[in-house]
């Protein structure tokens, strides 16, 4: 088993060559054969095991967001788990496949931050947090300036949309998230046409499919500028962290008679969390 350790910011937008797609290909074929062969041999460390386990989730993204469909990518996924077991635990191969791996990773593991792009936003998560107390953010530029993510403030951790003020004014009375209910329907497919065309919006659940998470409201001054913060409950987080990469959620903001819509694109949101708990 060959390993090619290619960047780490995989990413195959509307624009990406054959190559490209080429690349995500092989890099999910090797990462999820090596990771086979070091559960039936052990091969690997803890740190290594998860730093493998982070990048064959941005290879899986890639993968998606190129036009793949779950079914296409479940065959590749299962002929690399059977090229993997069809080999010895002293094959040479698998071997130096590991000792690539090691190789490759031991410095990454301990990065303090890293961007994990998808089609038109990118997630960022910082293991060392700055005053803000980002730990994983998206930027959102319209309809209105917004960061949305995990934002940490002493041992607690929550999902948060922060939206900065402008002097005099008045903030969105609420927040409310919408994204698909996992326990009701199944994820859609998302075409690679259909994406080009709609956008962020060609990711968002059907009205039938999507359940509505409510936030609580506080102000905070940061860096001299008043922010509206929502915090969304624990358990929006743990149901946002499992929606297909091509997802997109909704952030709907109430001011009396009037609503913005904002969308967050789910992208590498997992493989981005996974980072963050290496050790």
């Amino acid at each position: 088993m060959r390993f090619i350790f290619l960047a780490l910011g995989l990413v195959v937008a509307s624009t990406a060559s054959a190559s490209e797609a080429t690349n995500a290909r092989t890099a999910f074929v090797e990462r999820r054969g090596l990771l086979e062969a070091d559960a039936q041999c052990r091969l690997l460390t803890p740190d290594i095991r998860s730093a493998l386990s982070v990048t064959l989730a941005q290879a899986r993204g890639a993968l998606l967001r190129a036009g793949w469909t779950s079914a296409s990518l479940r065959e590749l996924e299962t002929a690399a788990i059977n090229a993997a077991r069809a080999r010895a635990c002293n094959d040479q191969r698998t071997a130096t496949a590991a000792s690539d791996a090691r190789r490759a990773f031991s410095s990454w593991i301990n990065v303090s931050a890293m961007e994990f792009p998808g089609w038109d936003r990118s997630w960022r998560a910082q293991r060392v947090i700055d005053d803000s107390g980002w730990r994983l953010s998206q930027s959102i530029d319209a309809p209105t300036t917004a960061i949305f993510g995990v934002r940490q403030r002493g041992e607690a951790q929550r999902l948060t949309l922060a939206i900065p003020l402008a002097r005099g004014q008045t903030a969105p009375a609420s927040a409310q998230l919408i994204l698909r209910d996992a326990s009701r329907a199944r994820v859609r497919e998302v075409g690679l046409p259909q994406r080009i065309s709609q956008g962020l919006e060609a990711g968002l659940p059907s009205p039938a499919a999507s359940t509505s998470i409510p936030s609580a409201r506080t102000i905070e001054r940061i860096n001299g500028r008043q922010v509206a913060i929502y915090s969304f409950p624990d358990t929006a987080f743990r149901d946002l962290v499992t929606l297909d990469p091509r997802e997109t959620v909704e952030i709907r903001l109430e001011s009396g008679r009037t609503s913005q819509r904002l969308f967050v694109e789910v992208g590498d949101i997992a493989a981005a969390r996974a980072f963050l708990t290496i050790r």
